[in-house]
């Protein structure tokens, strides 16, 4: 059940490993998608943990902990869903 970002396809999902079993892992993207890789190909690149303060949600998009497309949109999503629409950059 940790909860990661999954790197597919030039984009950062924020996802979740399933299982990890006989050599597999298999990650759930928020958005529903789901993922199965031989945990040998796994790389830094491809799955980095998410951190948990950038799982709940931060009030300054500068102090994300991993900057990029997905987490940037993952943060104004968690925001949005509390009504806590305004952000501060920086």
């Amino acid at each position: 059940g940790t909860r990661v970002w999954l790197r597919e396809n030039g984009q950062h999902f924020p996802s979740t490993v399933n299982s990890c079993a006989e050599g597999v892992v298999v990650f759930r993207t928020d958005y529903g998608q789901v993922f199965t890789y031989k945990q040998s190909t796994i790389t830094h690149q491809k799955v980095t943990v998410m951190h948990p303060m950038d799982e709940a949600g931060v009030d300054d998009m500068a102090s994300l902990t991993e900057l990029h497309g997905g987490s940037i949109m993952y943060n104004l999503f968690q925001r949005y869903k509390r009504n806590q629409i305004y952000v501060q950059i920086g």
